[in-house]
């Protein structure tokens, strides 16, 4: 089974699907219906290539129409509930798992997908719920794990948060995301360098997330380490140079390092990328360089 779509993570479906060694396009596809109009199976392909072109109200109404002609098409409601999570109407989605539940009641996996659903709707309540029934049909589910920490992170339960992350780590050993959220619970904790060490191996197993690099240069500015610190935040913003929190937090490590200018340079970035800098750090920083302009004259 697909798993839910989350925020900024689509599936990978290849824009043309295979039938019988011959390859389909959505034109392909048209006609097989339009020759037999009750073809279940070319509404189902057709609406994953609309899914895959990110045009979720032609894929929704081709998994519909799946479901119309065979009411227990198990992957058309999962597809159909992928398509409603990406749109961001996850009570649609859940709809359609509670649908999978009751035609499949003993997989994990829908469970998880729905508990995944709860969670975007900020229901951690039932998330957690749904996260613990997938573990009990499956104990070595890390994703559970993980994302039933995630949960526990939300509701402020950092003790069997880091519980169900330890477990996930156990269970997955290469899940970078658990390292990452285990960072944070340990930070939280006051635990420096466990957090360091969790931001790290979050980093080696995905060097391209930023907000690693972002999160342990915040644990560094904890530790007065402000040259590792600069260092993070600057590979964050050659990772991503739209994320404005590393250019306001690389500000305010160059204006502790009194590097004025490079930090008002920063900040004039932040703003511009829409982040809520602090009025009156942006006031300090502006008269520190002007009285450093002012000694040099």
């Amino acid at each position: 089974m697909r798993l839910i779509v989350l925020l900024m993570m689509f599936f990978g479906f290849s824009m043309a699907y295979a039938w019988d060694n011959h390859v389909l396009s959505i034109e392909d596809l048209d006609r097989a219906i339009s020759i037999n109009p009750n073809a279940a199976d070319a509404y189902f392909d057709r609406g994953i290539l609309f899914e895959k072109k990110e045009d979720y109200a032609k894929a929704i109404a081709d998994f519909t129409e799946t479901i119309r002609i065979k009411s227990d098409d198990v992957g058309a409601y999962e597809a159909r509930a992928n398509a409603y999570a990406a749109q961001g109407h996850f009570d649609l989605s859940i709809n359609d798992y509670n649908k999978i539940i009751e035609l499949t009641p003993h997989d994990p996996t829908a469970f998880y997908n729905r508990g995944l659903a709860y969670s975007n709707q900020g229901n951690e309540a039932q998330a957690i719920a749904d996260f613990s029934s997938a573990i009990a049909m499956n104990p070595d589910y890390a994703e559970s794990y993980h994302n039933r920490g995630l949960s526990w992170i939300r509701v402020g339960r950092l003790t069997e948060a880091l519980s169900d992350l330890n477990k996930s780590i156990e269970l997955n050993p290469a899940l970078s995301e658990a390292y990452y959220n285990r960072g944070i619970v340990e930070d939280n904790f006051g635990r420096s360098i466990d957090a360091i060490n969790d931001f790290s191996k979050a980093i080696q197993l995905n060097p391209e997330y930023a907000q690693s690099y972002i999160n342990r240069g915040n644990v560094y500015v904890e530790q007065d380490d402000l040259a590792q610190a600069r260092f993070d935040y600057t590979k964050a913003i050659e990772i991503n140079p739209k994320l404005a929190e590393s250019y306001n937090n690389r500000a305010i490590v160059y204006y502790q390092l009194k590097e004025f200018s490079q930090a008002q340079e920063d900040i004039k970035k932040a703003i511009d990328l829409g982040y809520k800098v602090d009025t009156n750090l942006q006031k300090e920083m502006f008269q520190a360089q002007e009285e450093s302009i002012g000694q040099k004259q």
